[in-house]
């Protein structure tokens, strides 16, 4: 195995041409992200759902009672297309963890909410998610580093 912090040393040596703090930063994103991807779906495989499908029912119960929001917005905030989230949408929605309701201002248009199902779900299961995440995160970082890694990251998300 390639250990991760060797990787800099290597740049240095056989490629002193190229901005090391970038490489690192690019790679490590990437290596963080994949090993952090693996817990929560191994998580997420528990509750029969994709990594996706938590992250919309995470976002949809980050809003007010009565917890919804248009696919528009969700396709944005989520970042990915209209297609990708409708189909999670279906699977959501055959589950009862969603309900497409009809929008009042956009006849054209659904908004996405929680069910009931959906909030009890979320609110039972959620804690697992942010235990694991809780080990992966503080076996490695002080709270101090968490609360700037948060920082950092969503700077480099606000476009």
């Amino acid at each position: 195995m390639i250990k991760v912090e060797n990787t800099e040393i290597r740049f240095h040596e056989n490629w002193p041409d190229i901005d090391v703090n970038l490489a690192m930063a690019v790679l490590n994103l990437g290596r963080a992200s994949s090993q952090f991807n693996l817990l929560v779906e191994s998580v997420c495989e528990q509750f029969d759902l994709s990594v996706f499908e938590l992250e919309v029912l995470v976002l949809l119960r980050s809003f007010p009672y009565p917890h919804r929001l248009t696919p528009s917005l969700l396709s944005s905030s989520l970042m990915v297309s209209s297609g990708g989230l409708t189909k999670v949408l279906i699977k959501l929605e055959s589950k009862n963890y969603i309900i497409r309701d009809a929008n009042p201002t956009d006849k054209r248009s659904k908004i996405v909410r929680l069910t009931e199902l959906g909030v009890e779900f979320i609110e039972k299961n959620y804690p697992l998610v942010q235990y694991m995440s809780k080990q992966f995160f503080e076996s490695k970082l002080s709270r101090q580093e968490l609360v700037l890694l948060s920082v950092l990251l969503t700077k480099l998300l606000k476009g």
